[in-house]
Protein backbone atom coordinates (compact mmCIF):
# COMPACT_ATOMS: atom_id res chain seq x y z
CA UNK A 1 0.00 0.00 0.00
CA UNK A 2 1.68 3.20 -1.20
CA UNK A 3 0.53 6.36 0.55
CA UNK A 4 0.14 9.61 -1.35
CA UNK A 5 -0.20 13.09 0.09
CA UNK A 6 -3.52 14.84 -0.50
CA UNK A 7 -4.94 18.27 0.24
CA UNK A 8 -8.56 18.25 1.33
CA UNK A 9 -10.66 21.40 1.33
CA UNK A 10 -13.63 21.28 3.68
CA UNK A 11 -16.46 23.79 3.95
CA UNK A 12 -18.56 23.92 7.11
CA UNK A 13 -21.69 25.93 7.92
CA UNK A 14 -20.95 29.36 9.42
CA UNK A 15 -23.43 28.59 12.21
CA UNK A 16 -21.17 25.83 13.56
CA UNK A 17 -19.73 26.51 17.04
CA UNK A 18 -16.02 25.94 17.72
CA UNK A 19 -16.89 22.94 19.88
CA UNK A 20 -19.03 21.38 17.14
CA UNK A 21 -16.34 22.14 14.54
CA UNK A 22 -13.78 20.34 16.72
CA UNK A 23 -16.07 17.30 16.93
CA UNK A 24 -16.54 17.22 13.15
CA UNK A 25 -12.77 17.53 12.56
CA UNK A 26 -12.17 14.67 15.00
CA UNK A 27 -14.67 12.54 13.08
CA UNK A 28 -12.91 13.33 9.78
CA UNK A 29 -9.54 12.44 11.38
CA UNK A 30 -11.05 9.14 12.56
CA UNK A 31 -12.40 8.34 9.08
CA UNK A 32 -8.98 8.96 7.53
CA UNK A 33 -7.38 6.78 10.23
CA UNK A 34 -9.84 3.93 9.61
CA UNK A 35 -8.74 3.91 5.98
CA UNK A 36 -5.07 3.58 6.98
CA UNK A 37 -4.16 7.23 6.50
CA UNK A 38 -3.09 10.06 8.75
CA UNK A 39 -3.72 13.80 8.95
CA UNK A 40 -0.49 15.77 8.59
CA UNK A 41 -1.79 19.31 9.11
CA UNK A 42 -4.91 21.46 9.36
CA UNK A 43 -5.10 25.07 8.32
CA UNK A 44 -8.19 27.18 9.03
CA UNK A 45 -8.93 29.50 6.10
CA UNK A 46 -11.70 31.47 7.78
CA UNK A 47 -15.16 32.42 6.62
CA UNK A 48 -15.63 33.14 2.93
CA UNK A 49 -18.63 34.34 0.97
CA UNK A 50 -19.70 32.11 -1.91
CA UNK A 51 -19.79 33.52 -5.45
CA UNK A 52 -23.43 32.47 -5.57
CA UNK A 53 -25.75 30.98 -2.92
CA UNK A 54 -25.59 27.20 -2.55
CA UNK A 55 -28.37 25.31 -0.79
CA UNK A 56 -29.69 28.58 0.70
CA UNK A 57 -26.27 29.46 2.16
CA UNK A 58 -24.21 32.53 1.32
CA UNK A 59 -20.93 31.69 3.11
CA UNK A 60 -18.97 28.89 4.74
CA UNK A 61 -16.06 28.18 7.09
CA UNK A 62 -13.11 26.85 5.08
CA UNK A 63 -10.47 24.44 6.37
CA UNK A 64 -7.57 22.89 4.45
CA UNK A 65 -6.26 19.53 5.64
CA UNK A 66 -3.19 17.72 4.35
CA UNK A 67 -3.22 13.94 4.77
CA UNK A 68 -1.44 10.79 3.70
CA UNK A 69 -3.75 8.14 2.28
CA UNK A 70 -3.69 5.19 -0.08
CA UNK A 71 -4.98 6.26 -3.50
CA UNK A 72 -7.40 3.32 -3.55
CA UNK A 73 -9.08 4.69 -0.40
CA UNK A 74 -10.08 8.08 -1.83
CA UNK A 75 -13.49 6.92 -3.11
CA UNK A 76 -14.26 5.31 0.26
CA UNK A 77 -13.26 8.51 2.09
CA UNK A 78 -15.44 10.66 -0.17
CA UNK A 79 -18.40 8.33 0.46
CA UNK A 80 -17.84 8.49 4.24
CA UNK A 81 -17.51 12.28 4.19
CA UNK A 82 -20.95 12.55 2.58
CA UNK A 83 -22.35 11.03 5.79
CA UNK A 84 -20.87 13.75 8.03
CA UNK A 85 -23.82 16.02 8.88
CA UNK A 86 -21.99 19.29 9.56
CA UNK A 87 -19.68 19.05 6.55
CA UNK A 88 -21.22 21.20 3.82
CA UNK A 89 -18.80 20.30 1.03
CA UNK A 90 -15.36 18.74 0.54
CA UNK A 91 -12.84 18.27 -2.24
CA UNK A 92 -9.74 16.08 -2.27
CA UNK A 93 -6.75 16.92 -4.48
CA UNK A 94 -3.27 15.48 -4.87
CA UNK A 95 -0.93 17.79 -2.92
CA UNK A 96 1.02 20.21 -5.09
CA UNK A 97 4.41 20.63 -3.43
CA UNK A 98 5.71 22.95 -6.21
CA UNK A 99 2.89 25.39 -5.48
CA UNK A 100 3.74 25.25 -1.76
CA UNK A 101 7.39 26.08 -2.47
CA UNK A 102 6.41 29.08 -4.63
CA UNK A 103 4.04 30.34 -1.92
CA UNK A 104 6.71 29.97 0.79
CA UNK A 105 9.24 31.84 -1.38
CA UNK A 106 6.78 34.69 -1.94
CA UNK A 107 6.14 34.98 1.80
CA UNK A 108 9.89 34.98 2.48
CA UNK A 109 10.41 37.81 -0.05
CA UNK A 110 7.73 39.91 1.65
CA UNK A 111 9.45 39.72 5.05
CA UNK A 112 11.64 42.69 5.88
CA UNK A 113 15.34 41.87 5.79
CA UNK A 114 17.56 42.26 8.84
CA UNK A 115 20.00 44.66 7.36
Amino acid sequence: MALKTYDMICIFPTSLSEEALGAVLTRIDDEIGRLGGSVLSKQPRGERVFARPMHKRDAGLYMTMRCDLDSESIDALQARLKLVDDLFRSQILVANFKEDAVEEAAVAEERPSDG
